[in-house]
C-alpha cells in the first residue's frame, strides 16, 4: 500500500509540475486594472482570447488586448500578445507591431504575418521581447536576460530585460478570485533618447489565466505601479 500511494504522488506531482499559464478558452475576456504610484486607477484593459490552436502537446493562443486610459482624449490602445506552452515552456511574445497597425485606421481582421513583417521593418524592431516560464522552476532560478528596441511615435525605444529570476509561488488574492501563482521578479530599463529609467518589476502568473498581479518600483524602493486582474469571463 505505501508503495502504491508513493507511486500516484509521484505521478501526481509529476501531472502537477505542467502548468500553461495561459488561457485557451476561445472568446474568454480577463479584465485589468492599471494603477499609478499612489494608487488611482489610471487605465482598463480588456484581453480576449482568440487563436486557440492545439496540435499535440503544444498549444497556442492570442490575447488581443484594449487599453483605455482615463480621463483623457484619444484614450484607447491595442496591443496582442501571443502565447504558447510546448509541454514543458510556457512562451509569451508581446507584438508591438498590432498597436502601430490599428493606429494607421487599418482593417484589424487583416492583421496578418505580411503586415507585421512590413512593420517590423518600418519602426526598425531589433531583438527578442518574448518571455518564457518553465514548468517546476524553483525559487531562485534565473531567467536569461533580453534586449529589444523600436521606434515609437518618431522615437527610438530601448528595453532591457535583466536580472530575472524566479521567486517561488505565492497564493494572490484579486477581486477576480485567489490565485495560485508563480512570482518573477527583473529589473526593466527603458531608454527613449536620452532618458533612461530603471524599475524592479515583480509579476505573479496562474495556470490557465496568465498574468493576475504586477507591481514595479524605483531604484528607492518607491511603488510607480500596479496592474491587478479584477474579472474573467468564460463563456
Amino acid at each position: 500500500m505505501k508503495k502504491f500511494m508513493f507511486f500516484v504522488a509521484c505521478l501526481f506531482a509529476g501531472h502537477a509540475a505542467q502548468a500553461q499559464y495561459f488561457c485557451t478558452v476561445e472568446g474568454a475576456r480577463l479584465h485589468y486594472v492599471n494603477y499609478d504610484e499612489v494608487g488611482q486607477s489610471v487605465s482598463d484593459e480588456e484581453i480576449t482570447v482568440r487563436n486557440v490552436v492545439k496540435e499535440g502537446n503544444t498549444v497556442k493562443a492570442s490575447y488581443y488586448d484594449k487599453i483605455v486610459t482615463t480621463k483623457t482624449k484619444n484614450n484607447t490602445s491595442y496591443t496582442l500578445f501571443d502565447w504558447m506552452y510546448d509541454g514543458t515552456n510556457t512562451v509569451c511574445t508581446e507584438d508591438l507591431m498590432y498597436g502601430p497597425y490599428i493606429d494607421s485606421d487599418s482593417d484589424p481582421d487583416r492583421y496578418d504575418t505580411g503586415a507585421r513583417l512590413g512593420l517590423l521593418e518600418k519602426l526598425k524592431f531589433k531583438g527578442d521581447n518574448s518571455f518564457s516560464i518553465k514548468d517546476g522552476a524553483q525559487a531562485g532560478e534565473n531567467l536569461p536576460d533580453r534586449k529589444f528596441q523600436w521606434i515609437r511615435n518618431m522615437l527610438k525605444n530601448e528595453v532591457t530585460i535583466s536580472g530575472a529570476s524566479y521567486m517561488g509561488t505565492e497564493l494572490v488574492h484579486t477581486r477576480a478570485g485567489k490565485f495560485n501563482c508563480v512570482k518573477i521578479s527583473y529589473l526593466k530599463r527603458t531608454k527613449i533618447v536620452l532618458k533612461t529609467t530603471t524599475v524592479r518589476v515583480n509579476e505573479w502568473y496562474a495556470e490557465g489565466i496568465g498574468l493576475v498581479k504586477s507591481e514595479s518600483f524605483n531604484m528607492d524602493g518607491e511603488q510607480e505601479g500596479k496592474t491587478l486582474l479584477v474579472k474573467v469571463e468564460k463563456n
